[in-house]
């Protein structure tokens, strides 16, 4: 069985959350750490993937605010940080889901990232943040404020608490000898409080996973009705006549057609349902 196979396999749609996650992790850390190797490109994968201190790099380049935290230099912070990932990303899937998975992990780091940037901006450093130790540690203390007497047994240690847990990871990668890596420890901080923030909110009934992937899936239908409408004004459309539905059967019909181009490309439509699709972009009914 070739590598694509395999990665192919584990990025598949059966693959869960945090299976892909960490895939994802290890692919970067691959990928960059053979790219740093080779003379007059080792530069660019900092430059254009680490998140900078510098607001006037960033400006040109917000998508860090993302890539950061998917790229390891070091060999031993990847496995570090994928195994406490793993740990506790397995108990925040079973409560959570694997959607609030990826989105604690992200909004996490970019918390993280965020407060990293104000630190840099009022000491006046200027370097770069890389790591997914953030994220990481949105979901820990997420899991430890859900969850805070669950417990794991380890080696040496027999049964221990989630919340003592978190509190030895947050003090450890986050307090120690702040004087070294103090940017990737404000990062840490950062990711901390949105673990905190996200979870107390959640109670309370406001769920801000749930929110941007409802944000993310209208702009994504947005684009996907604007690039079908496009295709099919240009195909010239086709004048079948369609029933007069209600709004709410109307509105089922898109999702379901969307869904469908999502699974297997435009082309999989019927031409009734692109009629349908087309239509509605022109608010037909």
């Amino acid at each position: 069985m070739s590598l694509r196979t395999e990665i192919d396999k584990l990025l598949g749609r059966n693959a869960g959350m945090l299976t892909k996650l960490i895939v994802i992790n290890v692919i970067v850390f691959l990928v960059a750490n053979i790219l740093v190797n080779i003379p007059g490109l080792g530069g660019y994968v900092y430059d254009y993937l680490a998140l900078p201190s510098s607001l006037h790099k960033l400006l040109y380049r917000p998508w860090t605010l993302i890539t950061y935290m998917f790229l390891h230099i070091q060999t031993m912070h990847l496995i570090f940080n994928m195994l406490w990932f793993y740990w506790f990303g397995i108990i925040f899937t079973d409560f959570m889901g694997s959607k609030r998975l990826l989105y604690t992990y992200l909004l996490g780091g970019i918390a993280g990232g965020i407060l990293f940037i104000l630190f840099s901006q009022a000491f006046m450093f200027d370097t770069y943040l890389l790591g997914a130790s953030a994220g990481i540690m949105a979901v820990i203390v997420a899991t430890a404020v859900l969850v805070p007497d669950y417990e794991l047994r380890l080696i040496f240690f027999g049964p221990v608490k989630l919340k003592y847990l978190a509190l030895a990871s947050f003090i450890l990668t986050s307090l120690v000898d702040f004087n070294v890596n103090s940017g990737g420890k404000v990062s840490h901080i950062g990711g901390a409080l949105y673990g905190i923030l996200y979870m107390y909110q959640y109670r309370k009934g406001r769920d801000f996973a749930e929110i941007v992937a409802n944000f993310v899936k209208k702009i994504g239908t947005i684009f996907t009705m604007a690039k079908a409408g496009a295709k099919l004004k240009k195909a010239g459309g086709s004048g079948i006549r369609q029933k007069k539905v209600t709004e709410d059967e109307k509105q089922k019909k898109i999702d379901a057609i969307l869904d469908k181009i999502s699974a297997s490309g435009y082309d999989a439509l019927t031409k009734e349902e692109k009629d349908f699709l087309f239509k509605s972009t022109r608010g037909e009914s």
